[in-house]
């Protein structure tokens, strides 16, 4: 019966199912666990069949972390003001990066840099920091000529190295102290104080 499942599903339905598996594995196992062979057998097909996608265990972990990544989105709403915003957004970012997935990418890292692959921005820091910035902008609240990519990676670089460091979700105290202590004094218009305009 299971085989037959198999073969009746073919593409992007297949894929998302051996995809689905190996995020529950990983996240049940984590990545010095996983298996071809336990993730065949949770998505109900072969072993064969996953190999022709991935070569590699590493291919098949990044691609499922990657997935996970793509339907849990960051979005952001207009609230008004640019520090609301990007207090907001950290927030969410973090949420859906715990210290169990950065501990993955940590264990999947030497088997991604012998096959010379990495997550790339998008796979790990893909989020809707650029229209929050822009609204910014288009209110006067911060200076374009300041969005450098520097600038534009250490929100997000910092609530991860705040994760990593101490390997438990970040406090909202140390969301704020980025946004308020780095970010907004990196990117606004004058020294004073983010003006909001309503």
């Amino acid at each position: 019966m299971t085989e037959q499942i198999a073969r009746r599903r073919r593409g992007a339905a297949l894929e998302d199912a051996i995809l689905d598996a190996a995020w529950t594995e990983l996240a049940s196992q984590g990545y010095s666990n996983l298996t071809f062979e336990a993730v065949a057998k949770r998505a109900g097909t072969s072993r064969p069949v996953l190999y022709r996608r991935w070569r590699t265990r590493v291919n098949l972990a990044s691609a499922a972390v990657a997935r996970y990544i793509t339907f849990n989105p960051v979005t952001v709403p207009d609230l008004g003001n640019v520090r609301d915003e990007l207090c907001l957004l950290l927030r969410k970012y973090a949420d859906r990066t715990p210290p169990k997935l950065m501990r993955l990418a940590f264990d999947m890292s030497a088997d991604m840099a012998a096959e010379q692959t990495s997550f790339t921005d998008e796979q790990f820091r893909q989020a809707p920091l650029e229209g929050v910035l822009q609204r910014a902008v288009e209110r006067g609240e911060i200076d374009k000529g300041r969005l450098t990519p520097c600038v534009l990676r250490a929100p997000l670089s910092l609530v991860l190295h705040e994760i990593v460091v101490t390997v438990r979700p970040i406090s909202n105290e140390a969301i704020a102290e980025i946004v308020d202590q780095v970010v907004l004094p990196l990117v606004r218009r004058t020294s004073g104080v983010a003006r909001s305009v309503g």
